[in-house]
């Protein structure tokens, strides 16, 4: 699978946000590059399309890819069959008329994508019926079937064996309606692209986001207009109930209208799922419920990270609000709301075993053991207990022990665990310190040497020409070593290192001085003794 969220690396600042909020354990890279800087990248074999990290980034360091630059492509030389879910009423209120019509004047075949919910309905009342599927998790969330696949493998059992509402209108199209054109979806979903991939029942996945910015970018303009109703005339089918089923409760919902007895409870937001799945895998079957219906955007698809959607979660309530009045409306004088006669069409029409579907389970790496983490704690400086239980939430995990998992399996670094980096910095400032003083101490001694380097130079006799030829170069190094001592009244890193260099060449010099002087000169010898006690000095400096 190509990637879904992709990084621009110039603009993460490392701030941890994307981390924080996102679901699949595995999902991100953080890594220190060679500029000292931190980012994080996404491994797309974990992400699960979730898009919450995109809610957060602040820095617009993320964004996402869909198949809206490959579809809008084939607009002029291909025909297909466009399947609409209902939640483009909720982004686009006062524009997502136009938009279908834009292509339906191109020959466009538009499909309501609710009615793909209402077979679904119809196929997961069948499947509480037959209860061959007991306790099931609702599959409607591409991101939350993601989710379980690669995160909870055990509770695909869970998940019914039944497409999802939108793969029911694909199948529906291809098996029953008999079109062979490809088809493309419309949606707010952005994790929709893999169950495309997965099944190949789907061609093209294009979220609402992506397809304005295509009409922006391309000039073409969709005006806004006050729609009077939301009825729409699409090319077949027109959902009746099946258009709830992207609200929270939703299919909850719809069951009750055709089921009093079912235990049928309902979950959004990304972090109530993971928690309520998470539970799930750990509780007897018998305390569980015949259906989870469960969405992992907060207020459901009208909010999804690919609907661009400005409104408030209260915007959206009402809207669905709206979506169920007109569908009421809709339904009156044919059949009433909840009536089983609904389906009774369907029962006549269509085969359960079109619509089956099977989940294939993704590999995931191994929790590390006790003994695993033991070295990594270390490489953190987390040696006690309680510092390996600080738990602060600085980068991006819960607990301490689920960073030294990200950093065991090599999707993080140390360098981004505020403990170990303030370890760092401690015991730099206290080497600092030390260095300091050693500097200080050095200062005073240079100071000192120079002053018994002054005394010794007028000792130094002129015992032949070549001696005296000599001396005066030596004397002017030694002025240097001298004038540089009283000049540098602090030393540091730099300093010390010019310092070795002009004591190195003074130290040459000497060695080549007249071999007449030798011993014999107790000036010479001083000077040069001196010397000897300044590198070492200089020596141990640079050894720490």
């Amino acid at each position: 699978m190509k990637d879904i969220i992709i990084v621009r690396p110039e603009r993460c600042k490392g701030c941890n946000a994307c981390v924080r909020v996102c679901p699949a354990p595995e999902a991100n890279i953080t890594k220190k590059l060679d500029n000292g800087n931190i980012i994080t990248t996404v491994n797309v074999d974990k992400c699960i399309g979730c898009g919450e990290c995109l809610k957060v980034c602040s820095h617009n360091a993320r964004d996402y890819v869909d198949d809206t630059a490959v579809f809008m492509s084939k607009i002029k030389d291909e025909r297909m069959v466009i399947i609409v879910d209902p939640a483009i009423k909720l982004a686009y209120p006062n524009q997502w008329k136009g938009i279908l019509n834009w292509f339906k004047k191109r020959s466009y075949t538009i499909f309501d994508g609710g009615f793909g919910a209402d077979i679904y309905v119809w196929a997961m009342l069948s499947m509480l019926d037959s209860k061959n599927v007991p306790n099931m998790i609702s599959n409607s969330c591409s991101a939350v079937v993601n989710y379980i696949s690669m995160y909870h493998p055990s509770l695909i059992q869970n998940l019914p064996p039944v497409c999802s509402p939108t793969l029911c209108a694909a199948v529906y199209i291809k098996n029953y309606l008999r079109r062979n054109e490809r088809i493309c979806v419309f949606s707010p979903c952005i994790a929709r692209k893999y169950e495309c991939a997965e099944t190949g029942l789907i061609d093209f996945s294009v979220t609402f986001k992506k397809l304005m910015e295509y009409f922006q970018k391309n000039d073409i303009n969709i005006p806004n207009e006050n729609y009077p109703d939301l009825n729409y005339e699409f090319s077949e089918k027109i959902a009746n109930i099946g258009t709830l089923n992207s609200r929270p409760g939703g299919l909850c919902d719809n069951i009750f209208n055709f089921r009093q007895s079912p235990n049928v409870i309902y979950s959004s937001g990304q972090s109530r799922c993971v928690e309520q799945i998470t539970n799930f895998s750990k509780t007897q079957s018998s305390k569980l419920p015949d259906l989870l219906d469960i969405l992992a955007c907060d207020f459901g698809c009208g909010l999804g990270p690919g609907s661009n959607s400005k409104n408030s979660c209260f915007d959206v309530i009402d809207s669905f609000k709206n979506l169920e009045n007109e569908a009421k409306a809709r339904a009156k004088g044919k059949v009433k709301w909840g009536d089983e006669k609904a389906f009774k069409k369907m029962d006549e029409e269509l085969e359960l075993d079109d619509f089956i579907r099977t989940y294939t389970p993704k590999r995931t790496t191994p929790n590390p053991t006790d003994a695993d983490l033991e070295p990594v704690f270390n490489q953190m400086g987390k040696t006690t207990d309680k510092e390996r239980n600080y738990n602060c939430g600085y980068c991006g995990y819960h607990t301490c022990r689920d960073m030294a998992t990200s950093i065991f399996r090599g999707i993080n670094t140390p360098d981004n665990c505020i403990f170990h980096v303030l370890s760092n910095t401690q015991t730099e400032v206290k080497k600092d310190d030390e260095k300091n003083a050693k500097y200080a101490e050095l200062t005073q001694q240079l100071s000192e040497k120079a002053k018994t380097i002054a005394e010794n130079m007028s000792k130094i006799d002129d015992a032949s020409v070549k001696t005296a030829e000599k001396k005066d170069t030596v004397a002017n190094l030694l002025k240097n070593i001298i004038a540089f001592c009283n000049k540098n009244s602090s030393m540091d890193e730099a300093s010390v290192k010019q310092m070795a260099t002009i004591l190195e060449t003074t130290m040459n010099s000497l060695e080549s001085f007249d071999e007449n002087i030798g011993e014999a000169n107790e000036g010479a010898k001083s000077v040069k003794d001196t010397l000897n006690e300044i590198n070492s000095l200089l020596e141990s400096v640079k050894e720490d």
